[in-house]
């Protein structure tokens, strides 16, 4: 058992050792069980990735499954995504309170939560989606994360590349691309969203 192994390494050490040590397991065909709050971390060096909480297991699989399927709200905040919604379900639309948002083909339908990955959230024109304003960027090595403050509904965070990063203050648009929408948990019945 290893609890928080690289915890007090420098960025450049910390990722140098992820790749030895992920070797290393592999080498020794034993296994290793790390405890850490770094997601990066975790992601990088296990086969499954376990989320706990509570002291309950919240969702297990392997580091793609988890991070493609979050199984609940908590699960896709502790990966670092906050673009959740209420929604309800219906055909290849989402109705939310950022609007109409497009879902994935063969997504069940009724009421449930929505992630909408900030990978999945298009800017462009003010006139061209959903009016936002700017409030944030913060850079972040390949990309700009931009907040969004829209005409209604939450803060959005949309992932654009620095060169096309709009200035705070700026007025935009935002779409939303349906492969980047996951349904967090089952949908139900309409008026179950009331509940949650």
């Amino acid at each position: 058992m290893l609890d928080e192994p690289l915890g007090q390494l420098d960025r450049s050490l910390r990722e140098r050792l992820v790749v030895e040590l992920r070797q290393l397991f592999g080498r020794l065909g034993t296994t290793v069980l790390a405890v850490t709050h770094d997601q990066g971390e975790a992601f990088a060096l296990a086969d499954r990735v376990v989320v706990m909480r509570d002291g309950r297991i919240a969702q297990s699989g392997t580091p793609m499954e988890v991070w493609q399927r979050p199984a609940s709200a908590f699960v896709a905040r502790f990966l670092g995504f906050d673009n959740i919604a209420e929604a309800v379900v219906s055909g290849a639309v989402a109705v939310t309170e950022w609007g109409k948002l497009p879902v994935p083909d063969g997504t069940s339908e009724g009421a449930c939560q929505l992630l909408v990955r900030p990978t999945g959230v298009r800017l462009g024109p003010p006139d061209g989606g959903l009016a936002c304003e700017v409030v944030g960027r913060t850079f972040r090595g390949g990309h700009v994360a931009v907040v969004l403050r829209p005409e209604r509904g939450p803060v959005l965070e949309a992932e654009c590349a620095l060169r096309d990063a709009p200035e705070e203050g700026a007025r935009v648009g935002a779409g939303f691309a349906a492969e980047d929408v996951v349904v967090l948990g089952r949908c139900g019945p309409p008026d179950a969203a009331r509940g949650r």
